[in-house]
Formats: structure tokens, sequence, C-alpha cells
């Protein structure tokens, strides 16, 4: 085979494989990956809404909907409307939601420190910068595709 061809495929395999190992984690607190990160984020942020998650996750909208609508259905997260703009739903955790994210957050967050300390500061960010390199050719390939 192609050596640039299975050196793409290697980076393909390896996402993947730490993909599977993050889903594995999350899933282990109910949740999947997605309902995680979203939850995390609206424990982390004061005010969000559907398109922000959209736009920071790159996900399509209507997936950011399910989400919301699992996470809601859970108990874990609501919907106000904006006292500004009637059409625009901020996304809040319940109180639950703060329960539950706050123990989530705990081991999680340990977990991260335990996987920085192991990598480094220098490797945090070569790895970040790879991956934005990466995330970058992909988007500019990508649309070569439906040329």
């Amino acid at each position: 085979m192609d050596y640039k061809l299975e050196s793409m495929l290697k980076i393909f395999n390896l996402l993947r494989k730490a993909n599977g190992l993050n889903r594995e984690r999350v899933c282990f607190y109910g949740l999947n990956d997605l309902e995680s990160v979203v939850s995390i984020h609206l424990g982390m942020e004061e005010i969000t809404t559907q398109k922000i998650l959209s736009a920071k996750f790159k996900v399509p909208k209507q997936t950011i909907n399910n989400v919301i609508m699992n996470l809601r259905d859970k108990g874990l997260v609501e919907l106000r409307t904006d006292k500004d703009d009637k059409r625009v739903k901020n996304l809040f955790l319940t109180e639950e939601g703060k329960k539950q994210i706050s123990e989530i957050l705990v081991p999680i967050n340990q977990a991260n420190r335990e996987m920085y300390e192991d990598l480094g500061e220098e490797n945090v960010e070569k790895i970040t910068e790879a991956m934005e390199l990466l995330i970058d050719s992909i988007g500019k390939n990508f649309k070569k595709e439906d040329a």
C-alpha cells in the first residue's frame, strides 16, 4: 500500500480508537459522548443556546436538538425563552443536572488531569496543534470531494 495512504489510515484508526475509549468512559455515567460534552459545557457556561453548541461542536442543529431533548427528558436540562429575543431558547442545567454533572465531573476531571500529567504540557500542545491541522485539512479536502 502507498505509504501516504497507510499513514492517513493509521491516523484515522488512532482517532477511532481514542473516540471509542472516550465514549466508553462517558457511557459509564449514563450519557452518550455528545450528551456528556453538552452537559459539561452547560455546567461551565452561564448562558448558551442550541445554535452556539452546534457551531462549537460542529454538529448539525438537529443533532444538538436531539441531545437537548434527551437531556431534558432525563430532567437534566431546561430551556428558557431569552429575555431579549423571544425566538431564542437559552439552555440551563436543572438542579438535578447540576448535581449529576458535578458528580460526573469529579472523576472525569481527575482522569483528564492524570492524562495531562502523563502526556506533559509540550505533548498536549503538540497533539492539539496536530488535531487542529488535521481538522482543517479534512474540512478543506472534504469540500473538494463535493465538487
